[in-house]
């Protein structure tokens, strides 16, 4: 089994990452998140993980001075540095420092999994199971491979899944990608069939439920990590989507016998959803 190491400034950049893929599916079972070099270095030092995805920026520090020296050390991790700059000295002082990879941020999954995959094979000997390498990477609250959307819309999920715990609009989007929110609007609702309000609380609703269910967080701190800063709206949406409040999922999930439970919000119950925001909020 094998431990991963997470390091970014941004605790919320962590926390996307975290959640981002299915980590059983490497056979890695524990996974760290540090915002800084100094927590990096005692990680690494204390107890080293076979993988670190390190943020190029940390402070006045860099990322791959943080890979260099613990190289130095005898530390035989495996590095990947993350930047949101396309920056191609960064890239090649990254790989002059021993890193594997360098990913641009939001992190592509598909990306992400091919770094991990190549990782395990080539630095750490092991093996990926077949159903790991044949499985198609399917959204979760639309149920499709992103290989049937469009680039638009594929770019947009990306946005929504590495930020979904920050304030969203369309019209953000639009401007990261220099394109007209109507016109964006369009592609969306026409590969998804949903608003995009829509599919972000769904989505939100969707990771809140993996929250309450793996870890020991406390209701308020959920609601806060997938975007809610009023814990009133929080459990009205997280009700209307799976018909069970989010403390009474938590005290059956601690009972070890889970109630039979929705798989996620569809179309229609994302814009049931959404409507009821719209409610809260006026």
């Amino acid at each position: 089994m094998y431990r991963l190491l997470i390091v970014d400034q941004d605790e919320d950049v962590c926390e996307s990452i975290r959640y981002l893929v299915d980590w059983n599916q490497y056979d890695i079972s524990s996974v760290l998140t540090v915002s800084s070099y100094g927590e990096a270095v005692n990680s690494i030092l204390d107890f080293p993980p076979h993988i670190a995805l390190v943020d190029v920026e940390l402070g006045e520090y860099w990322g791959y001075e943080l890979a260099e020296h613990m190289w130095d050390a005898g530390v035989k991790t495996v590095f990947c540095m993350m930047s949101s700059r396309e920056d191609f000295q960064y890239a090649r002082r990254s790989m002059r420092s021993g890193a594997r990879d360098y990913l641009l941020k939001p992190i592509n999954t598909k990306e992400l999994r091919a770094f991990l995959e190549r990782t395990i094979v080539r630095d750490l000997r092991g093996t990926i199971p077949e159903r790991t390498l044949s499985q198609p990477e399917v959204d979760p609250v639309l149920q499709v491979e992103y290989s049937q959307l469009s680039r638009i819309t594929a770019k947009i999920i990306l946005i929504v899944k590495s930020n979904y715990r920050r304030s969203q609009s369309l019209t953000g989007i639009a401007e990261t990608l220099n394109m007209s929110s109507k016109y964006i609007g369009r592609i969306f609702l026409r590969d998804t069939g949903m608003k995009f309000s829509e599919y972000l609380t769904a989505y939100r609703m969707i990771q809140a439920r993996r929250l309450i269910e793996n870890t020991q967080e406390k209701i308020s701190v959920v609601a806060s990590m997938v975007g809610y800063s009023q814990l009133n709206n929080f459990y009205v949406h997280f009700k209307n989507c799976y018909h069970i409040s989010p403390s009474a999922l938590r005290r059956f999930t601690e009972a070890e016998a889970p109630p039979p439970l929705p798989a996620g919000p569809g179309i229609e119950d994302a814009a049931a959803l959404a409507e009821e925001t719209s409610k809260l909020i006026q």
